[in-house]
């Protein structure tokens, strides 16, 4: 493998830099001879004092770029090829070695960007396509349970499917279903007749997400998702009372439709291990408008760990003046050989909150207040992971300014075909 990522860096002659005032033969000819013995510290030493001394020219930063390649640090590497590819646009090994770098950091958006640029002969080498109808499937399953006797452990089960629709255009579609059985029991002593009340409902609610992932430049990228929520609330309301020995019932049965839709977009910058972003998003159903906006930021740490911090900030904005702030933080690394861990932590209250770039809507029939959790991922084989998260939640009954406690579980599969 490293016979083929090495391709020769002639030494240019002195009439092809002419036109670049910022050409040095002296350090040509001396980063080049450091290039041929494989004398990559002093070439990086050598280089860099160079670009400080205003040097700079296409093949001083190949070089530079090359040095960091084979020493492992592909994040600096990337910035000197890119540095090399705003001298020559069209040169091909600039192209090869920054799609190497976007492999090599497990840069997807990055790869598949720079694989548009490689020749027709390399595409072909390594099954290049610019259209894939399926590039990877997932699954995911989800079991709560809670510690109060009015609520029942909800349910939510989903699965999704990427489509390439172009080197720089990605489609990613999910449809996800929810359910919960609530219930609750209990008896009214304030008239002449005492008056036993049961009082259930059974919620069922079918989703479908669709993400449109636009890729403008290596380091800018434009996120437009719609999500919509067809959400039934079957009302079961039965009344028990007894006048002179003999028992009545009443039963009230009703079905309830709540419909919402949520349209968001996400703009991302990255610039090396950092990235930036802010997004925006409105939920809509029959009883609300909720608008949120956030801001993000993450850094991805060096080191053999690849330890990364991730924060957001968000802003909740209601037509029920429920306005508030959502905070959330995570952290993950690699501790075991193809094993991630990540845990996050989030505070504020999280009615109709939208997360994963509007792929989850928190509109449960009580908003949590609190929410810290634990995933595990593991790259079973390079084209198949799978994970598994823990959740804790703390729940706000609102209406009766109850808290109680929730936990989640769940577990899933990432299938790259």
């Amino acid at each position: 493998m490293r016979k083929l990522l090495i391709l020769p860096l002639f030494f240019i002659p002195v009439m092809m830099e002419a036109q670049n005032t910022r050409y040095d033969l002296r350090m040509d000819t001396v980063t080049y001879q450091y290039y041929l013995k494989g004398d990559w510290n002093k070439l990086i030493d050598t280089t860099k004092q160079a670009i400080k001394d205003n040097i700079d020219f296409k093949y001083l930063r190949q070089r530079l770029g090359y040095a960091y390649f084979v020493t492992g640090d592909y994040y600096a590497s990337q910035a000197q090829y890119e540095k090399a590819f705003a001298f020559d646009k069209t040169d091909p090994d600039t192209r090869t070695y920054l799609y190497y770098c976007g492999l090599y950091t497990g840069n997807e958006v990055n790869k598949r960007y720079w694989s548009g640029l490689l020749s027709n002969e390399m595409k072909k080498s390594y099954t290049i396509k610019p259209f894939k109808i399926i590039n990877s499937i997932d699954f995911e399953y989800n079991y709560k349970s809670n510690d109060n006797s009015t609520r029942g452990n909800p349910v939510y089960m989903r699965g999704g499917v990427s489509t390439e629709l172009g080197y720089r255009l990605n489609l990613y579609q999910s449809f996800s279903t929810y359910s919960q059985t609530n219930g609750s029991s209990y008896v009214n002593t304030t008239g002449t007749v005492p008056v036993q009340t049961k009082d259930s409902s059974i919620i069922n609610q079918n989703e479908y997400f669709a993400l449109l992932s636009w890729t403008i430049s290596p380091h800018l990228i434009l996120n437009a998702g719609y999500h919509t929520l067809n959400s039934k609330i079957h009302i079961i309301n039965k009344y028990s009372y007894r006048i002179n020995a003999k028992q009545f019932n009443t039963l009230n049965d009703t079905t309830e439709n709540s419909p919402g839709n949520m349209f968001c977009s996400k703009l991302t910058y990255t610039v090396n291990r950092f990235d930036f972003g802010v997004s925006g998003s409105v939920y809509m159903n029959d009883t609300i408008v909720s608008q949120q906006y956030g801001v993000h930021a993450g850094v991805l740490l060096p080191g053999s760990l690849n330890a990364y911090l991730k924060s957001s900030l968000y802003a909740m904005l209601d037509t029920k003046n429920n306005n508030r702030l959502i905070f959330t933080q995570s952290a993950g690394a690699l501790f075991f050989k193809k094993l991630w861990v990540e845990g996050d932590i989030t505070f504020g209250n999280l009615n109709n909150y939208s997360d994963n770039n509007g792929m989850y809507i928190y509109n449960s029939i009580d908003p949590t207040t609190f929410r810290t959790g634990l995933t595990l991922f593991w790259n079973v084989i390079p084209k198949l992971s799978v994970y598994g998260n823990y959740t804790y939640d703390t729940k706000l009954i609102e209406d009766k300014n109850i808290s109680y406690n929730q936990h989640s579980f769940s577990g899933g599969i990432i299938w790259k075909l």
